[in-house]
């Protein structure tokens, strides 16, 4: 089942599919957490089947094959661990895919996921295939956005985006999922992500996120009490709480500047006025930079010491 936002690119497919002029190379450009994989994975289903041009109809041999994930004829590589590269030689193993003959006397298809992971020795490896694929081999490739894809792959697809839904189908569609309300913190805090932000509020994230902010805007105020307070919520939740704080810090800078809405925190209005009035636009501006550094820092190298790294980011703030 595709989910509600997906549906009109869909369609946009079923169309070329019915007019059998789908490109032979597909890049399905979709934020984490809108599920991409879902759509990506209907389409290899629809082209695969036996019975149906437009959608996968489920009973054929095919479908069948599909749904128990061994589809001789489906083919996918993915990196290894998130974060990760795609190895070149996953990639040339697509080369050799693209020019098997089927197994079923249909389709191959071959789903490269997060294909902004392949970098240049990957791409420079699968770019003549792209361009000039054997009869009957569809390749389909998912990223997050163009920035991190080289031009010469982008240049061999047919690019389709997914939009993200407005806000408040996002936060109709949780709620109904949740049975329950939510702020529009969570959403923002998840770039809109409708899966993201679900997971964020069954996991508890919005309560933790709500109690680091607390504490956070409660030691900017003098005396600066509470520093390991603050610490140990970031501790014990990882690098995320860096990104979570950053923001806080991004609307206290907006509120300075007299920006009066695009707030992440709009529920938490009142400590971001507290610190935007407490703390100077120098000193906001720094510690933004200052966090925003860490975060990266703590991103590429796992082994640091992130509680000792987040009390000197702190003691930044506590003026002499």
């Amino acid at each position: 089942m595709l989910y509600p936002w997906q549906e009109s690119l869909w369609q946009n497919w079923q169309q070329l599919l019915e007019q059998k002029r789908l490109h032979h190379a597909i890049l399905l450009l979709a934020v984490k957490g809108s599920g991409r994989d879902v759509l990506a994975r209907q389409l290899v289903k629809t082209v695969l089947c036996q019975n149906n041009e437009t959608e996968p109809c489920d009973v054929c041999h095919s479908c069948k094959l599909f749904e128990a994930n061994s589809h001789p004829d489906f083919h996918v590589i993915k990196p290894e661990q998130e974060g990760k590269q795609i190895g070149v030689d996953a990639v040339r193993q697509c080369n050799r895919w693209a020019t098997e003959t089927s197994h079923l006397n249909g389709q191959r298809v071959i789903l490269i996921e997060h294909a902004d992971a392949m970098g240049e020795a990957g791409s420079n490896a699968i770019l003549k295939t792209l361009e000039e694929p054997p009869q009957g081999c569809q390749f389909i490739l998912t990223a997050q956005s163009l920035d991190s894809l080289l031009p010469t792959i982008v240049s061999r697809c047919n690019k389709w985006r997914l939009p993200i839904p407005a806000e408040a189908n996002v936060k109709q569609w949780v709620e109904h999922k949740l049975m329950q309300s939510i702020n529009v913190e969570s959403i923002r805090l998840n770039s809109g992500a409708p899966l993201s932000t679900l997971a964020f509020v069954e996991s508890g994230m919005n309560i933790r996120h709500a109690n680091l902010i607390k504490a956070f805007a409660e030691f900017l105020q003098p005396p600066n009490i509470g520093i390991y307070d603050v610490t140990a919520m970031c501790t014990a939740d990882g690098i995320i709480t860096l990104k979570w704080l950053s923001y806080f810090l991004v609307d206290c800078i907006k509120y300075q500047q007299g920006v009066s809405n695009s707030f992440v925190h709009n529920e938490s209005l009142v400590a971001v006025q507290q610190v935007a009035t407490q703390v100077s636009d120098a000193l906001l501006l720094e510690q933004s930079r200052k966090i925003n550094t860490l975060y990266r820092q703590l991103e590429q190298h796992t082994g640091l010491n992130i509680e000792l790294l987040v009390v000197e980011w702190l003691t930044g703030f506590i003026q002499d």
